[in-house]
């Protein structure tokens, strides 16, 4: 099989689910539940982080925790900072804590090569050296977390979102989603609480500097070992694998000159270079899904192009991020949640060892696309350069 090319970097609510004939429409937003981050108050000796999210009740109430406030309050903070500024490339510049943090995922990067994939023909999806890639994460990722200058306490909520949370990917079931993803976000988040990644300039390079990064590693353990989709709802969501490059690609490109459709137009018909994440993301798939048209595809992400201006769509992805990946069990249940994702009086971790043992040997339902058996699986080294 011929490797996918390569792509290059560079370049107030929505309307009902009756929008347009034939289009995927945009879920109802979740109830209201956001407070003000300056009323946000969280506690300077957190509770360890523990899978508390294993219920439907534990779920329900994380909204009107705290934790969970005063992180989509920084979250609207940085796409409300972000607008007309592009993704940013490189460590120059960059202040010690970006600096370390995008050190280790260079280094993660770097770690894939000690562990080739391993011949499986016919196999679409999940190849096992991606649990001995996570054998090496599990291993080295704790030292070298030690080695910045994080306080023990930051390291103690940071390592479970990383490596419990399987921010990179779930070893057993050989796949990535959306759960993972939010995992590292919310690594992020503990950063900034903590005090260790403090000035608006270094939070907003979080964002356009080491999310980018992050990106360009799973892309790559994705291309590399197969990960299958985790949850997906195939051709009827958003993204298989991520959501969060569109809610902060949208940011970025509100109020500038590129249009929806153009941004779409632009993926399609060239590689680069893309200058926000929700360009580059668009793109991506077409690396990953070939043999159908992009509307065919992803219906949902098409939609969205029809819309003028970037407001309605970076306006609904808010809501929908809220509703089916922050407000969903099931993407959820495997977040180890601290104090600072929570709040002072955090639940008792309940059922998680049944639940993790059962999913651990089901896997994870996911939904085939019509077109599935018309496009290839990721090839190893689909990555996007910078």
């Amino acid at each position: 099989m011929p490797p996918l090319p390569v792509p290059n970097r560079g370049v107030n609510t929505m309307p009902p689910p009756t929008a347009m004939p034939g289009r995927t429409a945009m879920p109802p937003p979740p109830p209201p539940t956001a407070a003000k981050p300056d009323h946000i108050v969280l506690p300077s000796d957190p509770a360890k982080p523990a899978p508390i999210l294993t219920t439907e009740q534990a779920v329900s109430e994380w909204p009107r925790t705290p934790g969970y406030q005063g992180f989509m309050g920084w979250l609207k903070r940085r796409c409300d900072r972000i607008r007309g500024k592009n993704i940013i490339d490189g460590n120059d510049g960059a202040s010690e804590p970006t600096a370390a943090l995008l050190d280790i995922l260079d280094q993660m990067v770097a770690w894939v090569e000690e562990v080739p994939p391993h011949p499986q023909a016919g196999q679409r999806f999940g190849n096992l050296a991606f649990r001995e890639y996570i054998v090496l994460v599990e291993k080295r990722l704790p030292a070298i977390v030690a080695a910045t200058s994080m306080s023990a306490t930051l390291q103690g909520q940071v390592l479970p979102l990383l490596i419990k949370s399987h921010a990179f990917g779930h070893p057993t079931r050989i796949d990535y989603g959306t759960g993972h993803e939010l995992a590292f976000v919310l690594s992020l988040w503990c950063c900034v609480v903590a005090g260790w990644v403090a000035t608006e300039q270094e939070q907003d390079e979080l964002v356009l500097r080491v999310f980018p990064r992050y990106l360009d590693l799973v892309t790559k353990l994705q291309s590399t070992y197969r990960l299958e989709p985790a949850g997906s709802h195939g051709v009827w969501g958003l993204d298989d694998y991520c959501f969060m490059p569109y809610l902060l690609g949208s940011a970025q490109l509100l109020g500038g000159d590129i249009s929806p459709d153009e941004a779409l137009k632009a993926a399609t018909s060239s590689s680069g270079p893309f200058t926000d994440l929700y360009t580059l993301s668009l793109h991506r798939i077409t690396l990953f899904k070939r043999g159908a048209a992009f509307s065919e595809h992803s219906p949902l992400l098409d939609s969205l192009s029809q819309f003028p201006s970037w407001v309605k769509v970076h306006s609904g992805l808010t809501k929908m991020y809220q509703a089916e990946v922050l407000g969903k069990r099931v993407v959820v249940q495997g977040l180890w949640v601290g104090g600072w994702c929570w709040g002072e009086d955090m639940p008792a971790a309940t059922e998680y060892e049944r639940r993790s043992s059962a999913l651990s040997r089901i896997g994870t339902a996911t939904t085939a696309a019509p077109w599935a058996q018309q496009t290839q699986a990721p090839t190893a080294g689909a990555v996007p350069n910078r």
